[in-house]
């Protein structure tokens, strides 16, 4: 693919690179996975552990087997008194870990990922993914300020959203109106948008050697130069996810229908099977909206790319006007 046309669609580029290189969707669903399984292990086993800490006396015991819901809350509450604290802690302390091991597994994958189809995507036959750095360091920064930008956005959203329904409750309606609207959609729109610029800038880490904040500048001036056509891929691939998501949660209560049949075990089994499936083919479109970017940038680079910066200025051009020599006039002889 290192010959291609300076008129190819990126949007097309994207399924044929995975079409070339299928190891690269199993390389993004290896390092994702891995990390799902491990998040879901340690938050399983973090909650495990806080109900064993738990002491259950005999009283609270015959409250739940009541099953009254003013029985359950006493026992429940008693239950949980003073653990509370310490539950939050102990998920607090988890979320900062799972952030951490997603930065190191984003940093891993996603280079791996980018130093191929960047190398499939140059336009020099010479140059391949050995010749490219591997520039982990920019990469992690810029992952773990993703990860953490994309909690704070989050965090944010919803405390927002808590506050505008308290307000409403209480009569305030212009402050949970502004709460509801411009601060849940401000926070909403902040945090899509830095977590695309973060999410495109490890791009330049490998395709240009830069650092973070150097990465993080190109890929703003990537946006601002290309934002029609990244508007149409973005458009492209959304309405391809949207399909996707769709037929899916189809397929997905589909054997909903069949649990009087085959049972409840063999249903959940074809349901969990369902969702592996759908999430294989969100991150296949992932994957490919990703290596349209890389062609979208190696077919126009930016003029603020390296290659543009580096290359020498061609000399001015001067137009040389023909200048009439005008003899002086000679003096009369004294």
């Amino acid at each position: 693919m290192a010959h291609r046309s300076t008129k190819s669609s990126p949007f097309r580029d994207g399924f044929a690179a995975l079409w070339h290189e299928p190891a690269l969707l199993a390389a993004e669903l290896a390092w994702r996975w891995c990390f799902g399984l491990s998040a879901w292990i340690l938050g399983i086993v973090s909650v495990r552990l806080f109900l064993d800490s738990l002491t259950v006396r005999p009283v609270d015991q015959f409250l739940l087997r009541t099953m009254q819901p003013i029985l359950l809350v006493d026992a429940l509450q008693h239950i949980f008194r003073g653990s509370l604290s310490r539950f939050l802690l102990e998920q607090t302390v988890l979320l900062l870990g799972l952030i951490l091991l997603w930065a190191l597994a984003a940093t891993a994958g996603r280079t791996a990922t980018l130093r191929r189809l960047v190398a499939m995507f140059r336009i020099e036959p010479d140059d391949d993914s050995e010749s490219m750095q591997w520039n982990l360091g920019p990469i992690f920064v810029l992952q773990l300020l993703r990860a953490m930008w994309s909690l704070i956005a989050f965090g944010t959203a919803i405390g927002l959203w808590l506050y505008g329904v308290a307000m409403a409750s209480n009569g305030h309606a212009l402050r949970a109106a502004l709460a509801l609207s411009f601060g849940v959609c401000g926070a909403f729109l902040l945090g899509v948008t830095l977590n695309w610029y973060l999410g495109i800038a490890p791009l330049f880490c490998v395709r240009n050697a830069a650092s973070a904040r150097e990465a993080l500048d190109q890929a703003i001036d990537f946006s601002q130069d290309h934002a029609g056509r990244l508007s149409l891929l973005a458009f492209g691939f959304f309405l391809l996810r949207t399909f996707w998501a769709g037929m899916m949660w189809l397929a997905f209560l589909t054997p909903l229908s069949w649990s009087a049949r085959i049972g409840e075990r063999p249903t959940a089994l074809l349901m969990g099977l369902i969702a592996l499936v759908y999430f294989a083919g969100a991150d296949l479109l992932y994957l490919a909206r990703l290596g349209a970017y890389v062609s979208l940038a190696e077919d126009h680079p930016s003029p603020s790319s390296p290659e543009l910066a580096s290359a020498p200025e061609p000399p001015p051009s001067y137009v040389s006007w023909p200048i009439a020599e005008t003899p002086l006039p000679s003096l009369p002889p004294q």
